[in-house]
């Protein structure tokens, strides 16, 4: 009897499911939302960050942290950490002056191939730290790790010079020591071990609290290669973990999916090269478990394509979907903290060289908009190909009427529209919905809802006006689309605690 009454309650969850499906039809979508869920992970409040190279430095110039259109387009993207680093990060030498010393700069605006030394004065890096402050974002500096003594350690007095200076100006600073350091063979000819490294991390953590800095954050070693053949960052920053003693309090790799000099507008279309991202995160979160280590990830330096980005690709509409998906996958894989390379500078720019904000800015500036530090459970069918979601709780300035929300974000790669629908939520909810598309995929422009998106003349956010939508109708989304979902009158108790 018991198992006659189990088989027709397994035909009837068969044929309400397939009653389902059927209704809508063969090209829709069907994701899940489980109410009364709690988060899966609670990010970093300055989840979205941003990178600006240490190659700027070597002209500033024509780094217009004193500009205030600039200044008023990063303002819109706080909280946020700005990482002040990169392969020039190991030739900067700091000098304290005492009056403003003029530098002959004749270098492009980003060149990592030039890997001479420079200096970078207090005057020059007090001026940094002013932006930030404007702009109420918190920097993260990168300091020289391969000023060495001649039995191969560390040479920390430089860097007691600068933390001395940043301490007197009442700077708040948080720290890393040094650029991609499994790669200085390649790149200086020299070569730090992971153990050594792990030293020199112990002893900036020792100096940080002995100078005044025993808040700030410590992170590292700032590998990459994570994905070849070799594994070199996975096996070098494994074995800078079994040697740095907790010394450091977030470990940070690099992350790029393809090589920017060679890239095509296909890659950034291509579902496996989106698919590299869970590869290498799971490869690093794995290595780190299995070495009994209990650590959270940073992805510190990250973007579509290394080597300064893809021309025309790289700061244009269709890098978009890659930068949105690493953000919900990300986040849904608990990483704490992604720094997108690159804030001003190369092709891989937010915000272009006549600071006017290309199209992954309007991204980035819809994710603070909506989306908050609390990550949910979504239901997919297939969350690795053509149609990519992720839920979080939204933003509470976003609720309507007092209630909790969520925001369900993502994109669509297929080249024609699709048909969604989302159950587990009341049919008294609306979603309020904002589609991003362009009028071409390398264009510049990016519309929302069919409208470009433009600042207005004193610098402020235009109104965002959504699309209103009832849950039973599902959502079309657009071919080449992003999407910002949000979901009122959803019963997530969670998410009312933000």
């Amino acid at each position: 009897m018991r198992l006659n009454l189990l088989l027709i309650g397994i035909c009837s969850v068969f044929i309400i499911t397939s009653s389902w499906l059927i209704n809508h039809d063969s090209l829709s979508s069907v994701v899940f939302l489980k109410e009364n869920q709690q988060p899966l992970h609670i990010v970093s409040d300055k989840f979205l960050s941003f990178g600006l190279d240490s190659s700027l430095l070597r002209n500033m110039k024509k780094l217009p942290i004193n500009d205030h259109k600039f200044i008023n387009l990063v303002r819109h993207l706080s909280p946020a950490y700005v990482r002040i680093g990169g392969t020039n990060a190991d030739c900067l030498y700091f000098e304290q002056v005492c009056f403003y010393k003029y530098i002959n700069y004749s270098h492009n605006l980003v060149d990592d191939a030039d890997i001479s030394n420079f200096t970078l004065t207090s005057n020059d890096f007090l001026s940094i730290y002013k932006f930030t402050e404007k702009t109420a974002i918190k920097m993260i500096f990168d300091l020289n790790v391969l000023l060495r003594e001649p039995n191969g350690s560390w040479n920390s007095d430089n860097t007691k010079e600068i933390i001395v200076f940043s301490k007197s100006h009442e700077m708040e600073i948080d720290w890393q020591l040094g650029n991609e350091p499994n790669s200085f063979l390649h790149v200086f000819n020299i070569s730090i071990s992971a153990q050594q490294l792990a030293n020199d991390y112990c002893k900036l953590r020792t100096v940080l609290n002995e100078l005044g800095y025993q808040d700030s954050i410590l992170v590292g070693p700032e590998a990459n290669h994570v994905d070849n053949e070799y594994k070199n960052g996975v096996k070098y920053g494994i074995d800078f973990l079994n040697n740095v003693n907790n010394c450091v309090d977030y470990f940070t790799w690099h992350q790029y999916y393809l090589n920017g000099h060679i890239a095509q507008l296909e890659d950034f279309l291509n579902p496996k090269v989106f698919n590299r991202l869970s590869e290498q995160i799971s490869t690093m979160g794995n290595a780190i478990r299995s070495n009994g280590h209990n650590v959270s990830m940073w992805l510190s330096e990250t973007s579509s394509a290394y080597g300064g980005g893809a021309p025309k690709l790289s700061d244009r509409f269709v890098a978009g979907f890659l930068w949105l998906d690493k953000l919900g996958y990300s986040a849904k894989a608990g990483v704490k903290v992604i720094i997108r390379q690159s804030l001003f500078g190369g092709n891989y720019a937010m915000i272009d060289e006549n600071l006017d904000p290309n199209p992954d800015w309007w991204v980035t500036l819809m994710f603070k908009q909506f989306v908050s530090n609390k990550v949910l459970s979504l239901n997919t069918p297939d969350n690795f190909g053509n149609i990519r979601l992720y839920a979080h709780c939204a933003l509470k300035q976003t609720f309507l009427n007092g209630l909790p929300a969520v925001t369900i974000y993502g994109i669509n790669l297929n080249d024609e529209k699709k048909r969604m629908y989302i159950q587990g939520i009341s049919n008294k909810s609306n979603i309020f919905a904002y589609f991003l598309t362009s009028d071409n995929l390398q264009s510049s422009n990016i519309f929302m809802n069919g409208e470009i998106l433009r600042l207005l003349s004193d610098g402020s956010i235009p109104p965002f006006k959504p699309k209103i939508i009832e849950v039973s109708q599902g959502i079309e989304l657009p071919s080449y689309s992003m999407v910002f979902l949000l979901i009122d009158n959803v019963k997530i108790p969670s998410c009312l605690e933000l």
